[in-house]
């Protein structure tokens, strides 16, 4: 089966909630996040930003629950830098790459 590439890109959320949502695998198929890049065009600011994901397929339910797992938690992302996390990070059917950043005088500065 051949692999389809896509780039996808946001401006970081200070708000954990979908806002944050990266990416969603589909619900037929799996995904391989290769590389995230995430970087903070504030000229004042350290920025700091969380990444997580789904652990069960994102269900979202009273009985049964969305959960998230930090893939990183806290990263300091220096003044006009990229930080780069080029370790894959596997995704399972309907599983979501979410990422947020922790408040700041201006945290509306990072994209990812």
């Amino acid at each position: 089966m051949a692999s389809i590439f896509k780039n996808s890109g946001i401006t970081v959320p200070v708000v954990d909630d979908s806002t944050g949502d990266m990416y969603q695998a589909s619900n037929t198929e799996k995904a391989v996040i290769h590389a995230l890049f995430i970087s903070n065009r504030s000229e004042y600011s350290i920025a700091r930003v969380n990444v997580k994901v789904t652990i069960d397929g994102a269900k979202n339910t009273n009985t049964n629950p969305t959960n998230f797992v930090f893939v990183a938690k806290n990263l300091e992302v220096p003044v006009g830098n990229t930080l780069t996390l080029d370790k894959p990070i596997n995704l399972e059917n309907n599983d979501i790459l979410r990422v947020t950043a922790e408040p700041s005088p201006d945290s509306t500065s990072v994209d990812v």
